[in-house]
């Protein structure tokens, strides 16, 4: 019951906020296997991302974008912020290291243990001011409920963009303001 209403207070948050515009290369199946493998830092599966990627970031950025890349379960950023450099380095947007989080659980095992519909939000914070005027896009591998993206969101404060390479529609089963704006390619 507590969990209900503090997702529900967290819920009229962001309905306060913009909504967090997605842009996510494909649906989760056809990606799965490279999005495994980005996650166990596979360098050329980081750089066939980034290449996929890279395309969003470079339609949306303006000369105020800074790429956030997403902390990972000990807190920091690893293979996102090794993403996000290469992103960086494909689309001459700068990278600002500074999205923090509480260790935590993976979210893999949290959906074991909570069940897709239990999840709650991260303790995430900023490590670092953002850099004034910024518009932040967020990078992570993959978008599932939601949780990771409104716990980034919440510790920035402002409106901010996300791209990841694949989507799940866990996430419709939260009230998040998120919207996602899918690429339909085939993988090469």
């Amino acid at each position: 019951m507590e969990r209900q209403t503090c997702r529900s207070s967290i819920n009229q948050y962001y309905k306060c906020m913009n909504k967090l515009e997605v842009y996510s290369f494909s649906e989760y199946i056809p990606v799965r296997t490279l999005a495994h493998s980005i996650k166990d830092g596979n360098s050329e599966s980081i750089m066939r991302a980034a290449v996929y990627m890279a395309h969003f970031v470079s339609l949306i950025a303006d000369e105020k974008s800074v790429l956030i890349p997403m902390p990972g379960r000990k807190g920091t950023a690893d293979y996102t912020m090794r993403l996000a450099e290469r992103i960086s380095g494909l689309t001459g947007v700068a990278c600002a290291d500074i999205l923090r989080a509480k260790p935590h659980m993976p979210q893999y095992y949290r959906k074991l243990r909570y069940g897709v519909r239990g999840m709650s939000l991260l303790s995430f914070f900023l490590s670092a001011d953002l850099p004034c005027g910024c518009r932040p896009i967020l990078i992570d591998n993959v978008l599932d409920t939601g949780t990771t993206a409104m716990s980034a969101l919440r510790a920035l404060g402002v409106p901010a963009d996300l791209v990841v390479i694949g989507n799940t529609e866990n996430y419709r089963l939260y009230d998040y303001p998120i919207h996602v704006l899918e690429r339909s390619l085939t993988l090469q």
